[in-house]
């Protein structure tokens, strides 16, 4: 689908785009990858795309998020192409949450 085609709806065009930006960070590395349902809900927050956890829940079902995750297990939220945490070996947890902590570190500076 083209932007263009959710024009008569500019939250939606908004949520298309911030997805797309998601998926772009995530795919990168700029942002960590295991990610709870309230952080996901305070990141749409932060771009003016009020939603609840019931929303989130319907809108995983159907594009833009449905390319995106594949599922809520209690309250994290898997990626497509992620392993939830309790398929990872020991030494990849381990990478996780260094990265978490580096990536918390660059926020507080």
């Amino acid at each position: 689908m083209r932007l263009y085609e959710f024009a008569a709806d500019p939250i939606v065009t908004s949520l298309v785009a911030v997805v797309d930006q998601l998926q772009t960070d995530l795919d990168s590395g700029e942002v960590h990858s295991d990610w709870t349902v309230p952080e996901l809900l305070a990141y749409f927050r932060d771009y003016d795309i009020l939603l609840d956890k019931t929303d989130l829940y319907n809108m995983i079902q159907v594009p833009p998020l449905n390319s995106l995750i594949q599922n809520i297990q209690g309250d994290n939220v898997i990626f497509k192409g992620q392993t939830s945490a309790a398929d990872q070996p020991e030494d990849e947890k381990k990478k996780i949450v260094k990265s978490m902590a580096n990536h918390a570190a660059q926020q507080v500076k």
